[in-house]
C-alpha cells in the first residue's frame, strides 16, 4: 500500500475545477477527483494552520488537544510527555499509529519549524525539511527532494508520504507567466461587485479592503493590488490566487508522473486536502484567514483509494478533518483510539454515504476569536473577541441564499 497525501495550504475547494470552478486552475487534481471521491462538505474542526493540522494529527478537537491558535499557551499540544517507562498511548500521533499498522511514514514539510510546532515533526519514519525558508519555499523547491525520494524509492511499498505545499497562501508571488495565463480567463464569480466593495471600505483591521497590507504599504508583488477599491482590484487579487493554485497543481502532476514512471501510480492511494481556506471578500477580508467563516474552515478532500472509492463519487455529508484521520487509521488496519473525537467514515466510502453528524461546530483562533455552528442550511458565528474588526457578537446566515455571509438574520430568525 502506497499512500500520498498532498496538504495544500489555504486551498479553497470552490476554486478547483472538480468543485465547479470556471477557470482551469486544477487539471491534475480534477483528474484524481474523477478517479475517486470528492467530499463537498468537509471542514477543519479548528483553524487556521496550527490548530487545523494538530487536529488531524491527533484526531481531536482543539479544545481537547490544546491547540486553538498560533503561539502562546493555547498552541501547546496537550499530550503527556513520557520520559521514562513504556509508551503512553496518548502520545501516539497519527504518523506513529500508521507505523504500527505497517506503513513507513515520510514527511516533506516545513510546517514544524515555521510554527515552532515541535510535536508535528515527531514520530515519522523520515522527516524532511525541504529548504531553509521554513514555509516560504515554492512547491518546486519542495518537489526537489520529493522527486529525488521517489526516484530512489519508486519500487518501495507500504508507506504514507505527506507532502506540504504553501503556494496558495498569501502572498501571491508565483512567476508572472502563471498569472498571465490565468488572466486570459474571466473571473467566474460575480461577488463582490463594486457596490459591495465600496461598502467594505470603512472596515478596519488587517487584510481588509482598504488595508490589504499592514500600515498602508504597497503590494510587494505584481500579482496583488495595493488595496481592494473596486471590482478590477478584486479580479487582480483572485487571479493571483488562482495562478498560485494552477502552479501548485502542476507540481502535483510532476509527483504523479514520477510515480507513473515507476509503474505504481494506478495502484497508489492519492489524497488531496488543505489546512484551511482563504477569504476573498467575506466579512470584508481579502487573502487571509480572520474569521470562523465557511470560506476558511471548509477545505477540499479528494480521495482516490483503489478498491475502496468508486470513480466520480460525490459525498455530500458534513465531516471534520478529525474524522478523516480516524478513517485513515481504519483503512490501514488499525484500531481507532477510544479518546479520539474523530469518527471513521470508511464504511460509507464505496457509495459516498458517510453521514456522521447532524451539524458541525468549529473554532478559529487568529486575528479574531470565534466559534461557529454549521447546519445544512445555516451558519451561526459567535465572536468572543473581534480584536477591533467590530463584527456583530452573534451572526446567522442562510448559506443556501447567502453563501458569502452578507445578511445577518439574527433579528429576523432568533429561533
Amino acid at each position: 500500500m502506497r499512500i500520498l497525501y498532498f496538504d495544500i495550504d489555504s486551498l479553497r475547494p470552490d476554486h478547483l475545477g472538480c468543485y465547479g470552478y470556471g477557470r482551469p486552475t486544477s487539471p491534475a487534481i480534477d483528474q484524481i477527483a474523477s478517479q475517486g471521491m470528492r467530499f463537498d462538505h468537509y471542514y477543519c474542526a479548528d483553524s487556521p494552520c496550527m490548530p487545523s493540522r494538530h487536529g488531524w494529527i491527533t484526531g481531536r478537537y482543539g479544545i481537547n488537544n490544546g491547540v486553538v491558535t498560533h503561539g502562546g499557551p493555547a498552541s501547546r499540544l496537550s499530550i503527556r510527555e513520557q520520559l521514562y517507562g513504556g509508551p503512553d498511548e496518548r502520545n501516539q500521533l497519527v504518523q506513529r499509529r500508521l507505523r504500527q499498522n505497517g506503513l513507513d511514514t515520510v514527511c516533506f514539510s516545513n510546517f514544524a519549524p515555521r510554527h515552532c510546532a515541535t510535536w508535528f515533526s515527531m514520530g515519522w519514519t523520515e522527516y524532511h525539511s525541504p529548504s531553509l525558508q521554513t514555509g516560504s519555499e515554492s512547491a518546486e523547491e519542495v518537489n526537489e527532494p520529493v522527486l529525488r525520494w521517489i526516484e530512489n524509492n519508486g519500487d518501495r511499498d507500504d508507506y504514507f508520504l505527506y507532502i506540504n505545499y504553501w503556494d496558495p497562501h498569501r502572498l501571491y508571488h508565483v512567476d508572472r507567466l502563471w498569472y498571465d495565463r490565468m488572466n486570459e480567463h474571466p473571473v467566474p464569480v460575480d461577488w463582490p461587485d463594486d457596490g459591495a466593495i465600496q461598502g467594505q471600505q470603512h472596515i478596519d483591521g488587517w487584510f481588509t479592503a482598504a488595508h490589504l497590507f499592514p500600515r498602508g504599504a504597497n503590494s510587494p508583488t505584481p500579482n496583488m493590488p495595493d488595496a481592494i477599491r473596486n471590482r478590477s482590484d478584486f479580479e487582480h487579487l483572485v487571479t493571483g490566487y488562482d495562478a498560485e493554485i494552477a502552479y501548485t497543481d502542476y507540481q502535483v502532476q510532476r509527483v504523479l508522473d514520477a510515480l507513473d514512471a515507476h509503474g505504481v501510480l494506478e495502484e497508489s492511494v492519492i489524497i488531496i486536502s488543505a489546512d484551511h481556506g482563504e477569504a476573498m471578500g467575506e466579512h470584508g477580508v481579502y487573502g487571509d484567514h480572520v474569521c470562523a467563516d465557511e470560506c476558511i474552515n471548509r477545505v477540499p478532500l479528494i480521495i482516490k483509494w483503489p478498491g475502496v472509492t468508486t470513480p466520480g463519487t460525490i459525498c455530500e455529508d458534513y465531516l471534520y478533518n478529525v474524522d478523516f484521520v480516524a478513517t485513515l487509521i481504519e483503512l490501514t488496519g488499525g484500531e481507532i483510539p477510544a479518546y479520539y473525537d474523530g469518527r471513521s467514515f470508511a464504511s460509507g466510502m464505496e457509495k459516498g454515504d458517510c453521514k456522521l453528524h447532524d451539524y458541525l461546530v468549529w473554532g478559529h483562533g487568529l486575528y479574531t476569536l470565534q466559534r461557529s455552528v454549521r447546519t445544512p442550511r445555516h451558519l451561526m458565528v459567535r465572536t468572543y473577541d473581534d480584536y477591533g474588526y467590530t463584527f456583530d457578537p452573534v451572526e446567522l446566515y442562510d448559506m443556501e441564499k447567502d453563501p458569502y455571509e452578507t445578511n445577518n438574520l439574527l433579528d429576523e430568525a432568533p429561533q
